[in-house]
């Protein structure tokens, strides 16, 4: 990815490295990563992550790739764990997943789009949170078509896991204890999206219309006018005054609202008796726009340009029996619209538990989309709507974001992900992650995006050897998974004025000497510099030019004696072109 603005590091470098000094959000900048969920074994957090290939105008994703902490400071590149390859059926659309660990096995579920039978959910298993995973069942787990994407897995203290996905429409099933198979006779469920659950999604909508008693919120349409740009939102309502079941409109600027009464009044009082009306706006062919609205009796009135009134002379109508069918058709396509969203609920669920309390987050809507929450005292629900976590990301943010909650190390983390990385945006995500604190009734404290963690949990031994591909930030350089030596992930692309910081490194034992792995191509030097990027320098390791393609050799340098906790960057220095390959590192005391 970075070989695309090499020339504009050089024009920017100046300002960017200022800020990127004290950056550790995105936390991965090798490549454009997404929808990121962490689990947690043993001492070490995982990160599964999807993968967003460079320049993309969609969601244009590959594989799923693995990260690795135990200071949530420092990332540990592991590869591309999984992809589309690994799953014979699979057609595109390696999307938002999660991994998860029971008896030794590492399950994880991924939304694919299968050759044969749209969105569906594929499950790969294997031995190590790292791999390597296949298909544990040669076939999707669930089939389901559109919306079956975002699988989220959870398992409670009594052992039952579960399943949740959906896109507009949230389901769970209860996975068998082989975690490869649901429960049957409970089968897919559809949560109810109501408004204690979820809160409806249009801004102050109960008090809207001052003559109404009470809307029902999940019986409406929210729609924008080719004709002026502005939104209309119609809506099943009960008047005051007389008790009766009438149909109200407002208008305003935005698909969620808030809307303005401009009427006063209901705009239907007539044949709008009865639950589940469906209020539905259908432009025919002729672009005439008809509000739509009942149940086997469909009315309809033809709007007049304002959006606000209709015809008189044609009146309240029953749909004309040559062009209902038409009509019904059109209306049932409108179903999974943005524009028939009612509640919040947007997609990517996430299940996570607190002493006695369930939470599920999930991105909240419309777009561009926020995180919010609701809560149980049942992983199953019924939910109760508390409040949102994370406003929309305003300054680098995506229209998307994608919610992953995890307890570590007596700390709790909130992955999400934004489109601050340079080159990035809707298309081109980065996942970041900053604490969380929950207040004392437990609900969540608001959560604003920061530059990342700045306190470690844990501290990199230098007296071992360190991954190259273990970074807290990084300009220039990326990382490359070398599956046919046996070498694993190394860093490349490595040019002059290129650096990688790795963060909390404990020297309490001093050091005397650094070491590197390196492969070389038209040589360089590695500068150890200490606390900042032109900090005190600690020693100098030059590389040779290559006399051999591909041939790794050990390389060292004498240090300058330092002790305590410091951060440390390896700074590239050479000419022109690519430098040198870089497998790892060590110091000696």
């Amino acid at each position: 990815m970075k070989n695309l603005y090499k020339v504009l590091f050089l024009i920017i470098g100046l300002c960017s490295t200022a800020d990127s000094l004290f950056a550790q959000n995105p936390i991965i900048q090798t490549i454009y990563t997404a929808d990121p969920a962490p689990l947690v074994y043993k001492d070490t957090l995982f990160l599964y992550t999807g993968h967003d290939e460079d320049k993309a105008t969609w969601f244009v994703m590959k594989d799923w790739h693995i990260y690795s902490t135990t200071d949530m400071v420092n990332w540990t590149d592991r590869g591309a764990g999984l992809s589309l390859k690994n799953f014979s059926w699979a057609n595109k659309d390696a999307w938002a997943g999660q991994c998860i660990e029971r008896n030794g096995k590492f399950y994880w579920y991924v939304p694919v789009n299968a050759k044969n039978g749209g969105m569906s959910i594929g499950v790969a298993v294997g031995d190590s949170p790292t791999g390597p995973f296949k298909d544990a069942l040669n076939k999707p787990m669930i089939i389901g078509g559109w919306g079956y994407i975002d699988p989220s897995v959870f398992v409670d203290d009594d052992g039952q896991a579960y399943l949740y996905w959906g896109n507009p429409h949230l389901y769970y099933v209860k996975l068998n204890k082989d975690m490869i198979s649901y429960d049957q006779s409970v089968g897919i469920v559809k949560v109810p999206l109501t408004d204690e659950a979820f809160k409806l999604r249009i801004h102050n909508a109960h008090n809207t219309f001052k003559w109404a008693k009470e809307i029902d919120g999940l019986n409406s349409h929210s729609i924008k006018s080719e004709a002026n740009s502005k939104y209309y939102w119609y809506v099943s309502a009960t008047e005051k005054a007389t008790g009766k079941k009438v149909i109200g409109v407002g208008i305003g600027d935005q698909a969620n609202g808030p809307f303005t009464d401009v009427l006063g009044k209901p705009l239907i009082s007539e044949h709008a008796e009865g639950d589940h009306i469906n209020p539905t706006i259908i432009t025919d062919a002729d672009k005439q726009v008809w509000l739509n609205w009942g149940q086997a009796d469909l009315w309809q009135v033809k709007l007049h340009p304002d959006m606000m009134s209709f015809d008189a002379t044609i009146g309240i109508r029953p749909v004309p029996a040559d062009k209902k069918e038409w009509f019904a058709g059109k209306i049932k396509g409108t179903v999974n619209s943005t524009e028939k969203r009612f509640t919040t609920y947007e997609e990517g669920p996430w299940l996570y538990k607190r002493k006695s309390l369930f939470y599920l987050l999930y991105p909240a809507g419309g777009v561009p989309e926020h995180l919010a929450y609701s809560t149980s005292t049942s992983p199953v629900g019924p939910w109760k709507y508390r409040d949102t976590i994370m406003d929309v990301i305003k300054q680098g943010g995506a229209f998307t974001n994608h919610p992953g909650l995890i307890d570590y190390k007596g700390k709790s983390y909130l992955f999400y992900h934004n489109g601050a990385l340079r080159g990035g945006g809707g298309f081109d995500r980065s996942v970041c992650v900053d604490e969380c604190m929950f207040n004392a009734d437990g609900s969540i404290a608001r959560i604003t995006p920061t530059k990342g963690i700045t306190q470690a949990v844990g501290k990199v031994n230098p007296y071992q050897r360190v991954q190259a591909e273990t970074i807290a930030w990084e300009q220039g350089i990326e990382t490359v998974q070398d599956s046919l030596t046996g070498r694993g992930i190394y860093v490349t692309d490595i040019h002059n004025g290129d650096y990688i910081k790795v963060r909390s490194i404990d020297l309490k034992k001093g050091s005397s000497s650094f070491t590197a792995g390196v492969a070389p191509i038209n040589g360089g030097m590695i500068e150890i510099h200490a606390d900042e990027l032109n900090g005190p320098l600690l020693g100098t390791c030059k590389i040779n030019k290559a006399t051999a393609a591909n041939k790794w050799i050990n390389t060292s340098t004498k240090t300058t004696k330092l002790t305590d906790v410091h951060d440390v960057y390896l700074v590239f220095k050479g000419g022109d072109g690519q430098l040198f390959n870089f497998d790892w590192w060590q110091l000696k005391q």
